[in-house]
């Protein structure tokens, strides 16, 4: 005789199978034993419940994730990934708490995870995301309905003993800008560091008004040194990255509407970041994609990468009028040697309008 299982035991199937990653219907129906229409009301009503949602829908499918996926971007990595990255964060918080008697930031908790992982040699993903290096999930020890997906790994004792060995390391500060100093030091991530100090400069000047004639050629010099870090595997975006120096060297020079300038090279600077850095985190996420997956992450890719790309675009836009503007024969620099390397990227800008 065939146990006729509840709604909340469909629903909580579902939820549970979803942990696991993104999922068509089809996936979710055979999971559950169910037909297509029947799953297809049950996860109207959880999205109506805000407990999913679409990441892709066309006339031929519909794939559906938990709107508290702790992986980022929802990439459809293993169940295996995903419990041992999650252990892995719970552990280094626990052991934090306990040695130290302190929270951890989640800026820390993703850089201790990083070294974690490295020092084990375990296969898991690093992605050079946002503010460098960082596991391919967040951590919420409040949402108790992850945490009870949360699988202890085979490999659980020599994971404690890498954390302890870890947190050893007094550089380790817990502090979210002193640990994202210490990882781009500590692995010679110098693009990261060089828009590390220009986010800095950024905010001397807005706090700073009586200064700023330093501190724009400050910005000047750190935009100069980002572009010269700026890394190979980021080829496919070259032409906009310069396109920004160039014209951000000219921008800062127009001092008409400096406060302004410098708001616009802000926000083209944090659209173009956010695109390189979601462009990066997807690459070094690829080869640990199951094969069955890899359209499904491909279409995650274009989706997020797409969107990101158009916003970044119409910044750059709006900065090359900027530069536009901007009459050369006003343009006054010193003779250091940065000074001239800086006039040369200008002056490069102004030929290409």
């Amino acid at each position: 005789m065939t146990i006729r299982k509840t709604s909340s035991q469909i629903k909580k199937e579902i939820l549970d199978f979803l942990f696991e990653g993104p999922k068509g219907i089809n996936e979710i129906a055979n999971k559950v034993g169910s037909n297509w229409p029947t799953t297809n009301s049950y996860l109207e009503k959880l999205k109506e419940d805000g407990a999913v949602n679409e990441i892709l829908s066309t006339d031929k499918m519909k794939v559906y994730r938990r709107t508290d996926d702790p992986v980022y971007y929802s990439i459809p990595f293993s169940k295996e990934i995903r419990t041992k990255t999650l252990y892995i964060l719970s552990e280094i918080e626990k052991e934090w708490k306990k040695e130290k008697g302190t929270d951890l930031s989640k800026t820390a908790l993703q850089k201790i995870a990083v070294d974690v992982i490295k020092s084990c040699k375990l296969n898991l993903p690093i992605l050079n995301f946002h503010y460098g290096m960082t596991t391919c999930a967040s951590f919420d020890s409040s949402n108790q309905n992850i945490l009870s997906m949360i699988e202890e790994p085979k490999e659980k004792l020599d994971i404690i003993k890498c954390i302890k060995e870890i947190l050893k390391d007094k550089k380790h500060t817990g502090i979210a800008y002193q640990e994202r100093e210490y990882q781009y030091q500590k692995y010679d991530m110098k693009f990261y560091s060089a828009k590390e100090n220009l986010a800095r400069l950024f905010l001397l000047h807005k706090i700073n008004k009586d200064t700023n004639k330093d501190i724009n050629a400050d910005i000047q010099r750190a935009l100069l040194d980002l572009s010269l870090n700026y890394p190979l595997k980021l080829e496919k975006f070259y032409f906009d990255f310069e396109n920004f120096i160039s014209n951000s060297q000219i921008a800062l020079l127009n001092k008409k509407n400096e406060i302004q300038n410098l708001e616009i090279i802000k926000g083209t600077l944090n659209q173009l970041w956010d695109t390189l850095t979601t462009f990066t985190s997807f690459k070094d996420s690829e080869e640990f994609i199951d094969k069955d997956n890899k359209q499904l992450f491909q279409q995650i890719r274009e989706l997020n990468l797409n969107f990101k790309e158009m916003n970044y675009k119409s910044y750059i836009e709006e900065l090359e009028s900027v530069a536009q503007e901007t009459n050369p024969f006003e343009i006054k620099i010193s003779k250091d040697n940065s000074s001239e390397n800086i006039q040369k990227v200008i002056l490069e800008g102004l030929e290409n309008e």
